[in-house]
């Protein structure tokens, strides 16, 4: 029995499929398209196992699409990444930063995608003249990339097997550290610095701010967010961050714009109480404040503002408060050691680790350990005796 066939060519008899085996991006019409391709054989079951056996060296990284990482690249950054709604503004300006000024017009970018394994990859990492933090936010953002492909059809995903190579942190990418990317010995306020700061903010405008820093280990974006109705009845309530979102044209910052937005994490929504010296403080700059407003003519229901009532820039804050220090001849550091240093000393206070994650509004109480583990030797001879004191007494 023959055969049952479809279509001639060159004079012969086939069998043929149209399938969908993927997707890519149509210069003409500016937008992805379906992928369709014909599949012949002798027969029915033979043109289908053409077809299975395209779809497996596909989903092997064996396509022969000629889509060029670099064009698939920028459309997936600005057509998906920058739409992400899971991405908060400061990740996404982060990762196009990294991907703009190492990947970006590097070999991998003008070769095709089915040319790009992961030694290729894995090559591109270890010759990047950066730190190993910042190949990390690369390979986070590659991954995304390349779940990207994987999905719709192009390729298969080979982040898997990269490696991040260790390297020295360059000199200019030496900034404050966060609570993420903590180095192995925290630097903290000594109390004879803090006594120092306190004793000379005077009237300074940033008086509030950094001892409402200093007595509950706020973040920065949290602190510039606040609003008078988020203090009340002795508790300070976060619920919100100042984001200063970038506004990215062309691969490329265009300007910055400031707005409220969620805080970092479920966990970062969180009530502090507050002394009655840090109330009294309130007080006294909400006084200063109306004051202020009055004066110049403007009105916020912000907490900390410009003489003008605007946002600050936590940039400005840094540049106002290193004026101050070296004013003083205080050591200047960045503004998030307020909140490293309430860290260290709720440890030194033996708080517990849990009622400290919560104060400190991490997500993971990995990140509050690290604090923990920063503990001084006098600290550690205390607690073994102030232990066997509680054990061996009768």
């Amino acid at each position: 029995m023959a055969s049952k066939t479809n279509s001639i060519i060159n004079g012969h008899d086939y069998y043929r499929i149209r399938k969908k085996v993927g997707r890519k991006y149509d210069e003409k019409k500016g937008m992805e398209v379906d992928v369709i391709k014909n599949f012949y054989g002798k027969n029915k079951s033979e043109a289908v196992a053409k077809y299975n056996e395209f779809m497996n060296r596909k989903s092997m990284g064996l396509s022969n699409e000629k889509q060029y990482f670099g064009i698939m690249a920028d459309k997936y950054i600005y057509t998906v990444f920058l739409n992400d709604s899971k991405f908060s503004n400061n990740t996404k300006e982060l990762y196009i930063n990294a991907w703009n000024n190492y990947v970006k017009g590097s070999d991998v970018y003008n070769m095709r995608l089915d040319e790009i394994q992961s030694i290729e990859m894995q090559k591109l990492y270890n010759s990047l003249a950066c730190s190993s933090s910042t190949i990390k936010v690369i390979n986070n953002m590659m991954k995304h990339f390349y779940r990207y492909l994987e999905k719709v059809g192009y390729c298969r995903d080979l982040t898997h097997s990269l490696a991040i190579p260790v390297k020295e942190t360059p000199a200019r990418e030496k900034k404050s550290w966060t609570d993420d990317k903590l180095p192995n010995t925290i630097e903290v306020w000594s109390d004879d610095e803090l006594k120092r700061i306190f004793d000379n903010l005077g009237s300074h405008r940033l008086r509030f701010l950094i001892m409402l820093a200093s007595g509950t280990g706020t973040r920065i974006s949290e602190l510039l967010a606040l609003q008078y109705k988020d203090i009340s009845n002795g508790m300070l309530h976060i619920n919100k961050q100042l984001s200063n979102k970038a506004v990215i044209e062309e691969g490329k910052k265009t300007k910055h714009v400031f707005e409220l937005a969620d805080c970092k994490t479920s966990a970062s929504v969180r009530d502090i109480p507050l002394s009655k010296e840090l109330m009294n403080e309130f007080n006294r700059h909400q006084a200063w404040h109306k004051s202020e407003m009055l004066k110049r003519g403007y009105r916020t229901e912000s907490v900390f503002t410009t003489s003008s009532g605007a946002f600050y820039d936590r940039h400005n804050i840094t540049t106002a408060c290193n004026r101050f220090y070296k004013k003083h001849g205080i050591p200047q550091r960045g503004v998030h050691t307020y909140r490293r240093t309430f860290a260290t000393n709720l440890c030194k206070q033996g708080i517990p680790i849990q009622v400290a994650s919560e104060l400190l509004g991490h997500s993971d109480i990995s990140v509050t350990a690290k604090y923990y583990v920063n503990v001084g030797e006098d600290e550690k001879q205390s607690a073994i005796e102030t232990l066997a004191t509680s054990m061996f007494q009768n």
